[in-house]
């Protein structure tokens, strides 16, 4: 599969700024050490090549991990962790390398373990500050996408529903081939948006329905269930706790274990409805 061409583009930055790493690796080294510049550039690229491999790990770890979700010292925790891990592979692996294919300079190479140390340290802030910086556009473009779409959605739920005020519901009929299933709404944890679908869960199963979150808005009690988020609307009854990550975002956690998002209008409803 062909990449991008913006893809390509930050591919070759990304190659480029390692090159770059490994030029100034090999002329510092020159300062410290009696090696020759051939076996020094050698090294370089060796120590280049793993932490930019180990930077694409690390960064998905980042990624995939949802460190930004974390409270401030559990993530100040993993930081230190993955700071350890990450410098101890970079070396560790680096030397076992230095060891098999500059055999007769490893020996010189061991007294600049603390500046190498120190240079893994530098990268690796590096990269948490530039993934920072990412994340955060990244949060600031979700969260002015989601508002704009979620004003979008309800200004179109509300043009197709009709002026009769539905009446609060007790019990929610949904059929699945054969069968007609009878759900209390007691029994909904949360309803997500899906399409031209609702997503209806329960702590048994997950149940498929044809309609639109403006009529489960309207329908159920407000008492017990607030709209959060343009996708979801929740059980109050279900909520474990809210935590706030990044800049002023939320997320509930419910009682099975679940996390959902919180759109800042779903925030000031669900601080309402729970009476905060």
């Amino acid at each position: 599969m062909f990449l991008s061409f913006e893809k390509r583009t930050k591919l070759f930055l990304y190659i480029l700024i390692w090159i770059l790493y490994a030029i100034l690796h090999t002329v510092s080294m020159c300062f410290i050490t009696h090696i020759p510049v051939g076996l020094l550039l050698i090294d370089a690229v060796i120590h280049a090549t793993l932490f930019a491999v180990l930077g694409i790990l690390f960064w998905h770890v980042l990624l995939y991990g949802k460190y930004e979700t974390l409270i401030p010292i559990q993530r100040f925790i993993n930081y230190i962790a993955l700071a350890l891990l990450v410098i101890s592979l970079w070396l560790g692996t680096g030397f076992l390398l230095d060891y098999f294919l500059l055999r007769e300079i490893t020996t010189q190479l061991i007294p600049t373990l603390p500046i190498r140390g120190m240079i893994g340290l530098l990268l690796y802030l590096i990269f948490i500050l530039s993934f920072s910086l990412i994340s955060k556009q990244n949060t600031q473009q979700s969260k002015e996408f989601d508002l704009e779409s979620e004003n979008l959605i309800i200004q179109a739920e509300t043009h197709r529903s009709t002026d009769i005020t539905p009446e609060i519901v007790e019990r929610i009929t949904v059929k699945a081939g054969q069968k007609l299933h009878i759900i209390p709404i007691k029994d909904i944890i949360y309803i997500q948006s899906d399409g031209d679908y609702v997503q209806l869960v329960t702590e048994k199963s997950n149940y498929l329905k044809e309609e639109t979150m403006k009529f489960f808005e309207t329908s159920l009690p407000k008492k017990s269930f607030v709209r959060i988020h343009r996708s979801y609307i929740v059980n109050i009854e279900y909520v474990s706790r809210i935590e706030s990550y990044g800049k002023q975002n939320q997320q509930i956690a419910l009682k099975n274990g679940q996390w959902l998002k919180v759109s800042a209008s779903g925030y000031k409803s669900l601080k309402e409805a729970l009476h905060l």
